[in-house]
């Protein structure tokens, strides 16, 4: 395996690449190879966990360019503390490189939340604790940081690491407004208020917050609905840039330069300018994939904190009474079904419900989809489908050249029963779209998260059948869909 130093050297750049610099590591093709051949390590995963040494922090942004600064502020009753960077991948199964660790910090107690009791926005304003450069050593990536105190606790805070302006065959998007929309800390998510009794949920959240630590050590979605697909990326070679949602909601334009934009596990919460971006992306003849299910489905804003710093305020009002879209009732947020914008019209697919456990049924096996693969038609696939799950519903605008891959019976939380779909279509540019219908569908990648050892097989194989034909550029020119007879009713 080449070096990083060799690669930049022996690899011939893109045309897109012309004008970067030839010793770039990560804008040499192959640099994804070059860096996952590297030796990682299972460290980044938190195995001592001591209440006593208990640690939180949070970031002032969800992402940065490569050598940008971020800055953490962080709160311990311990006396010292200390940050691990770990770039999350592949690595030969340990799924993380260990790039950077910091001095031993002196730890201090911060402020409790400061909650609004009118809207349940909780923040937390702590004095910022520790900058850290992202330079050289840290390649473009999903990171987590751990936290660790002297007192053996220990805390995740996520960052994504940009390469703004690098060709890559795919886009992957960290759907950070869904994780902010769920998470509870300091007083309400979006759903609850586990800590705040004179409110069922908020109406506007923050992130200028840690994720709580009962949220997957502060990792929030990242390790079951997200890790596993980037890992599956990364281990194909597939070269890659990295943006989270907020990025895509502040320069759409990052959505027409990849062949391929994924979305991953749950990726609920969008911008109006989000949703638009992958429109105008797929209309451009890039490729989308939903490896989930309940993507676009939840209409919201990014707003500025109390202080003025702007998209750290995620508005959720769920009412066209919305106090924030008087002057432009488009913005309301609310579903957006509501506005006529249903999202099986670009997903192919749309949330059909929750609380689901269910076999996947395949269908049409001899797709391109299942190519290589031991399957036939009505397989069945234990516990594939859940926890929320989409269909197809011609009535919501899923396309007539639909092809519907798998028909699943499910039974709903509210004792309803229908079908979840996996799906996908060709667009009149040639971009393809998939969507897998069940949210289970990252988590199962490696048999260990969710689901059955079992199902890996198929799980691996499709996805990576996906991955490698949308690197490669518009899929439906390859790829035409032309529609399942008979769909399920809608």
């Amino acid at each position: 395996m080449l070096s990083a130093e060799q690669a930049s050297t022996a690899a011939t750049p893109t045309s897109a690449a012309s004008t970067i610099a030839p010793n770039d590591p990560y804008r040499v093709a192959g640099w994804v190879a070059v860096e996952n051949a590297r030796p990682g390590t299972t460290d980044w995963r938190i195995t001592v966990d001591e209440p006593d040494g208990r640690i939180e922090g949070y970031l002032d942004t969800t992402s940065t360019n490569l050598g940008g600064v971020v800055r953490l502020a962080v709160a311990s009753p311990a006396s010292t503390w200390h940050a691990e960077a770990y770039r999350m991948g592949w690595y030969h199964g340990a799924g993380a490189r260990l790039v950077w660790t910091s001095d031993e910090q002196p730890a201090q107690i911060q402020p409790f939340a400061t909650v609004d009791a009118a809207t349940g926005l909780a923040e937390a304003r702590w004095t910022p604790t520790l900058d850290i450069t992202t330079g050289p050593g840290w390649p473009p990536g999903d990171y987590l940081l751990k936290l660790v105190s002297g007192g053996h606790g220990a805390h995740y805070v996520p960052l994504t690491l940009r390469d703004d302006g690098a060709p890559a065959a795919v886009l992957l998007v960290n759907a950070v407004t869904t994780w902010q929309a769920y998470n509870e800390w300091g007083a309400c998510s979006s759903y609850q208020c586990p800590f705040l009794k004179s409110r069922s949920r908020a109406t506007l959240v923050s992130f200028d917050r840690p994720y709580a630590h009962a949220y997957r050590k502060g990792a929030a979605d990242f390790i079951d609905h997200e890790w596993p697909l980037v890992s599956l990326v990364e281990e194909l070679g597939i070269d890659a840039a990295y943006a989270t949602s907020i990025d895509l909601h502040r320069h759409p334009e990052i959505a027409l330069a990849p062949h391929a934009v994924l979305s991953l596990g749950h990726d609920e919460y969008y911008t109006a300018a989000m949703r638009a971006a992958l429109v105008a992306a797929r209309d451009h003849g890039v490729n989308l994939a939903f490896f989930g299910a309940n993507p676009v489905y939840r209409q919201v804003r990014l707003e500025p904190s109390t202080d003025g710093r702007p998209d750290r305020t995620l508005a959720s009002w769920r009412s066209l009474d919305d106090p924030g879209a008087v002057d432009d009732p488009t913005l309301a947020t609310v579903e957006f079904r509501a506005l006529g914008l249903a999202e099986h019209g670009l997903v192919g697919v749309g949330y059909a419900c929750e609380g689901v456990n269910a076999p996947m049924v395949l269908r049409d096996t001899t797709s391109w989809i299942y190519a290589g693969l031991d399957v036939h038609d009505g397989q069945s696939l234990r516990n594939l489908v859940g926890n929320e799950a989409d269909r197809v519903d011609a009535k919501l605008g899923s396309p007539d050249n639909l092809d519907v891959l798998a028909v699943s019976p499910i039974r709903c939380s509210d004792g309803r029963t229908t079908t979840a779909n996996m799906t996908y279509y060709s667009a009149p540019s040639a971009a393809g779209v998939f969507a897998s219908g069940t949210i289970w569908w990252v988590c199962a990648l490696d048999g260990v998260l969710c689901s059955w050892p079992e199902n890996v097989p198929l799980v691996r194989g499709v996805t990576a059948n996906v991955l490698r034909a949308f690197a490669a550029g518009p899929a439906g020119a390859a790829h035409p869909s032309t529609g399942t007879p008979a769909k399920p009713a809608g």
